[in-house]
């Protein structure tokens, strides 16, 4: 399976989105292992998910721990990047040596520029997520600014309708899509996430 997009599925919390994610050509999955959150997975529950997936690779989402916690809690979590939550603790996980997403929750102004800027070269993708649901035309064209000069990821405004035409307009590096609780014990109702997963498929 391949998509036309690169894909970040980030709250991966259960077995199910992880397998369909994988057999749909999701390329990073975010597991939620923030030591302050009680609904993170467990050590043991992220070794029983990671251990059936392959050729994804895995983003620590750590919320807002410190440097110094993630880096004894990576001896229990083998990740392939780490999620920073505060542009000015990315000097500091830098010396961890895996690479980094730093997610901003943004306003689509000029003041997002100087952001990227501090942080270009010390992380591998900015994922900008926001409050709103929806991508206005005023987000559209600060996009089409910043894409050409960053590693974009976008983690709102996505629908099965826009998907397969937004990365490619707006010169992203990819999307974020998100994870969501089983209804019971091995359920889930996919239909947002297939929908959109299957807009973005390749013939």
């Amino acid at each position: 399976m391949a998509l036309s997009s690169f894909v970040y599925l980030s709250d991966v919390e259960n077995l199910s989105d992880a397998r369909y994610a994988a057999g749909m050509g999701v390329d990073l999955l975010g597991f939620r292992l923030d030591p302050h959150d009680e609904s993170s997975l467990s050590s043991e529950q992220f070794q029983e998910i990671a251990e059936w997936i392959s050729g994804i690779k895995i983003v620590g989402e750590f919320g807002r721990a410190s440097s110094k916690e993630v880096e004894k809690l990576l001896k229990a979590y083998k990740v392939d990047y780490i999620l920073v939550e505060d542009a000015h603790l990315v000097q500091a996980f830098s010396m961890l040596g895996i690479p980094l997403i730093l997610k901003l929750k943004v306003h689509m102004d000029d003041h997002i520029k100087a952001t990227l800027n501090y942080c270009s070269g010390q992380v591998d993708f900015f994922l900008l997520e926001s409050d709103k649901d929806l991508l206005e035309d005023s987000d559209v064209e600060v996009l089409r600014q910043i894409s050409h000069g960053f590693p974009i990821i976008l983690g709102y405004g996505i629908t099965d309708e826009n998907a397969a035409k937004i990365a490619c307009d707006l010169h992203l590096r990819g999307i974020s899509l998100k994870g969501s609780p089983e209804l019971r014990p091995g359920y889930k109702d996919f239909d947002e996430l297939a929908d959109i997963l299957e807009a973005l498929e390749i013939d």
